[in-house]
């Protein structure tokens, strides 16, 4: 195992989360990782790739990083399910399950995230049918807070699998995780510009009618950006992507305009509608599009660093949910340039999943990292309380334990396999404490 001790300030990916632990193990497997646990110096946290907006990785103990605990360990053709390490990362796991005939049955549209990191904090991407990727997961390993290695799913350590699959790392460290696939497929890309009052007429078909539907609003434009995914039997077109990190042409011209409004905030409504009217001709459903895999399909490379919040609406009070939001950045004076995106997820049984036993949409609102954010999300966070909204783990918001019983309908039964995996919340930092109501 490599063990460091820590000199420099770890920071997550949008630059606002900072930690300073004492040390960063970076184990190279399970028992390694359990050795590790064992004596490690609490609070006990793991960083994936940082993606994740809240400071569920801030530590002034131990920081683990899984990236030494990455690939894929084993596939079955007949069952379609694939084990692989949880520090693999997924855009790293596409290709490799790819290589044995078989795709995830859904993605975000980032993937620079590890899987357990995006399991943990209930990362999904789009499709009325579709759930999200932990509720994709049939199994995982857990190293317990105490050292323990137990295997979880539904037939063994019940409890444990149906609140572990979204912990957010509060029940211990997942060290493999098997994941239901089905075969390799291939989806084309359709999308282009949309009336605000278009999109609404059909916004009941438009989801229905795709596998894979959302939209994007600036909401300073008249016209919103609708993409589409769909399966089909064409040849996929091999895609090229850039190392991570890389910042293409595109990324450069937002960025830029990003830095403009960050000084000349009245230019933020022309940019909404200039970046609308250039994001594609005008949707009619049945343009030519382009196929490629799904590992290769799903993916967006969004390099120019932001800040997020998302909430899961109920389905039905979506469309209400979002035109409010939209009304609420257009009138209420804080500067700002990025997109509201809308997006569809299935429920799911997990008991600290947003999507637990509720078919949902998710609304998200994103700020450029050189922008302070609070007072635009609050604004807007107080919307989706309204609507009985419940947070994306991984992005920004502001409610604890008092608010948050109230919403999950398993909250309780949580918490009470929360205190017996880990009575003593080694697992626990700060942020995570104000979360479940521990002192």
């Amino acid at each position: 195992m490599t063990e460091k001790t820590q000199t420099d300030v770890w920071t997550n990916w949008s630059g606002w989360v900072k930690a300073n632990p004492t040390n960063i193990l970076e184990p190279s497997d399970e028992a390694a990782l359990v050795e590790g646990v064992r004596a490690a110096e609490t609070p006990i946290r793991v960083t994936g790739s940082g993606h994740s907006f809240t400071p569920i990785c801030e530590t002034s103990g131990t920081l683990i990083s899984l990236s030494n605990m990455s690939g894929l360990i084993s596939s079955d053709s007949t069952t379609k399910r694939a084990r692989v390490y949880a520090g693999t990362g997924i855009r790293e796991m596409g290709p490799l399950l790819h290589g044995q005939g078989l795709g995830l049955p859904n993605q975000g549209d980032i993937d620079r995230q590890t899987i357990a990191g995006a399991v943990g904090t209930g990362t999904h991407g789009t499709g009325t049918t579709l759930g999200s990727l932990s509720a994709a997961v049939m199994g995982f390993r857990l190293v317990t807070p105490s050292g323990d290695v137990v295997q979880c799913s539904r037939e063994e350590n019940a409890d444990l699998f149906h609140a572990g699959r979204v912990a957010m790392g509060s029940l211990g460290i997942m060290s493999e995780i098997e994941l239901q696939c089905r075969d390799a497929y291939a989806l084309e890309e359709r999308g282009g510009r949309m009336s605000v009052s278009d999109l609404f007429s059909s916004l009941d078909r438009l989801s229905k009618d795709n596998r894979h539907f959302e939209f994007f609003w600036f909401p300073f434009a008249d016209e919103v950006l609708v993409k589409t995914l769909n399966e089909v039997d064409a040849k996929p077109k091999p895609r090229r992507r850039a190392p991570d990190g890389s910042i293409g042409p595109a990324d450069i011209a937002f960025r830029r305009l990003c830095e403009i409004t960050r000084f000349a905030p009245f230019m933020r409504s022309r940019f909404q509608r200039q970046m609308t009217e250039q994001g594609g001709a005008r949707y009619s459903g049945d343009e030519p599009g382009r196929a490629r895999w799904s590992h290769d399909a799903f993916p967006s490379d969004r390099n120019v660093r932001f800040n997020e919040m998302e909430y899961a609406i109920a389905a039905e009070k979506g469309p209400d949910c979002v035109r409010e939001v939209a009304e609420h950045m257009r009138t209420c004076g804080v500067n700002f340039l990025f997109p509201i995106e809308y997006r569809y997820v299935a429920k799911d049984d997990a008991w600290l999943s947003p999507f637990y036993e509720r078919e949902s949409v998710t609304i998200s609102i994103h700020q450029y990292h050189k922008q302070a954010y609070k007072k635009l999300f609050d604004g807007v966070e107080a919307i989706f309380r309204n609507y009985g909204g419940r947070p994306h783990w991984g992005k920004i918001h502001t409610l604890g334990a008092e608010e948050l019983c109230e919403i999950y309908p398993k909250w309780d039964a949580f918490c009470d396999v929360r205190k017996r995996i880990d009575p003593d919340a080694r697992m626990l930092n700060p942020f995570l404490k104000r979360i479940f109501g521990v002192s």
